[in-house]
């Protein structure tokens, strides 16, 4: 069967284009086989390779599927010598170390080596030994490396040491509705933050949604593939129509940004305001301070948990003033609890501006998700920390 689709020339490649939005442009293409049987209809890639494979033709096939690929890309090529190519790698052609005749390829067909993206699809690999011995082959030769699929399967994160690749693929199934899946989101925000720290790009694959794209965005991810843009093509002759959906998406995540800042700001003015209003009631030095402190909360339901911490060692002074909701796991924190490692504490201390916003995380008083704001003053010859947990 391998063999008759070959020789009748029944495979064709398409293109899905990469962008990078904040560039604005076409940073790449991904190179994907789509073959038809007699009757015209396409074969699944899937199932075109699984064939190869048992009938022992996976290198043949592979081999095959990329030098048309580097012939079709070519004229992409000339065209605009910084974009690059994505091709994908069998795990047989790397077992069996017979990629010779596809450098050999790129290089007669005068494309550097440099704009060949080589996705390797680490799980599937077999031997770390061939692994190791592939990349570093290929990488000496010029090209990058690209680990597929990342963050699904069996990915592990000590074959990054192995392979050390320039560009990570994080799998559709991490991307996937990930503005309205915190857990995603923050695994994503871990998988940018290690990628960029090992010098390595972030590429979001398979975005179908505008939300999809601007939340990775403000994850820092570098590049993006997927529907949203465009479906894998015989031709991309779109290329004015992709770079319009490019530039509207860098129209929204300017807004974005603007939006969040102005709502900073904000946040940051109420906050000090509510938190100048507790250290007016720490001067009256009333007995019914915590009363006091109760209707504070009541009358802003946005403030979840008020304490106060000693300026000199971040000592807590009362018991945290919070609604009585019983939780399992939480439990604010009580008077003489030790802030002092806490960043709202010593980064408020520490601030010029007297004040400090923390970043989202759960909070240990109740498991809701928030934010503190911490609150530097002076109350007679006392000092203090005042502290507002501030529920998203």
């Amino acid at each position: 069967m391998i063999n008759d689709i070959i020789n009748d020339k029944r495979v064709e490649i398409y293109l899905q284009p990469i962008v990078n939005i904040k560039d604005k442009k076409i940073y790449a293409f991904e190179a994907l086989t789509r073959a038809k049987d007699k009757k015209g209809n396409f074969i699944s890639p899937i199932d075109l390779f699984k064939q190869a494979r048992d009938e022992g033709l996976s290198t043949k096939l592979d081999n095959y599927v990329r030098i048309l690929a580097i012939k079709k890309f070519k004229k992409y090529y000339e065209q605009d010598k910084t974009i690059l190519l994505f091709l994908n790698f069998e795990s047989s052609v790397i077992d069996d170390n017979s990629s010779s005749g596809f450098i050999k390829t790129v290089k007669d067909n005068n494309i550097s080596t440099s704009n060949i993206v080589i996705e390797i699809k680490e799980d599937s690999v077999n031997n770390n030994k061939y692994l190791e011995e592939f990349v570093l082959k290929h990488k000496k030769e010029g090209f990058i490396i690209a680990i597929d699929d990342f963050g699904t399967g069996y990915s592990s994160f000590d074959r990054l040491a192995l392979i050390k690749p320039h560009i990570i693929k994080v799998d559709r199934s991490l991307i996937y509705d990930i503005h309205n899946n915190f857990v995603n989101s923050q695994v994503l925000n871990g998988i940018s933050n290690m990628c960029h720290q090992i010098g390595a790009m972030v590429l979001a694959e398979g975005v179908e949604s505008k939300s999809e794209i601007l939340h990775c965005m403000k994850k820092d991810i570098d590049i993006f593939q997927g529907f949203y843009f465009s479906k894998p093509l015989e031709s991309i002759e779109i290329e004015n129509n992709i770079l319009d959906i490019v530039l509207n998406i860098g129209v929204s995540y300017k807004n974005i940004i603007k939006n969040h800042i102005n709502k900073k700001k904000a946040l940051l003015e109420h906050s000090k305001e509510i938190a100048k209003s507790i250290v007016s009631l720490l001067d009256q030095d009333s007995e019914d301070l915590n009363i006091m402190l109760n209707n504070v909360i009541q009358n802003d339901k946005k403030i979840e948990a008020i304490y106060i911490l000693t300026e000199d060692d971040g000592i807590q002074i009362i018991d945290t003033i919070k609604e009585d909701i019983p939780q399992v796991l939480y439990t604010p924190t009580k008077k003489g609890h030790d802030h002092s490692l806490k960043e709202y504490y010593f980064l408020a201390k520490e601030s010029i501006r007297g004040d400090y916003l923390s970043t989202k995380y759960i909070s240990k008083a109740s498991g809701n998700m928030c934010r503190t704001y911490s609150y530097k003053a002076k109350v007679n010859k006392n000092r203090y920390i005042v502290c507002l947990d501030i529920l998203l």
